[in-house]
């Protein structure tokens, strides 16, 4: 059976070979996206990881560097003001509330947080 994620996707069954698929979007799609433990984890392995760039100094450094894996282009100056802004924003939300930092590293198998305090980690996440 197809597993409900890749349903959500539209992907095809497995018991036929489909070379072209049609692109979709639904509420569904951005829902799994923001609630799958799975993506959740994933990001916060990739905010473990961009916490971990000692070779990145500042914060701007930071997300010019993850927004260039993510998307594979580096970001516009406008689009790097608004991370930056964003980043701001989510550590003093996570400062202000350590028991919800620690929620973001429980979540998945790769639970625990880094060499970063768990407020940071959360924020980067």
């Amino acid at each position: 059976f197809l597993h409900p994620m890749l349903t959500n996707f539209d992907a095809p069954s497995r018991e036929d070979c489909t070379a072209d698929r049609l692109p979709s979007n639904s509420p569904q799609q951005a829902l799994t996206l923001l609630n799958d433990p799975t993506f959740y984890e994933a990001a916060r392995v990739f905010g473990r990881r961009i916490v971990g760039a000692r070779h990145l100094p500042s914060d701007d450094e930071r997300v010019a560097w993850a927004f260039e894996r993510a998307l594979g282009r580096p970001p516009s100056a406008r689009e790097r003001s608004m991370l930056v802004g964003l980043l701001a924003d989510e550590r003093t939300h996570f400062r202000a509330r350590p028991d919800d930092a620690r929620k973001v590293a429980a979540v998945g198998l790769a639970s625990g947080t880094s060499d970063a305090d768990a407020a940071e980690l959360a924020a980067w996440t």
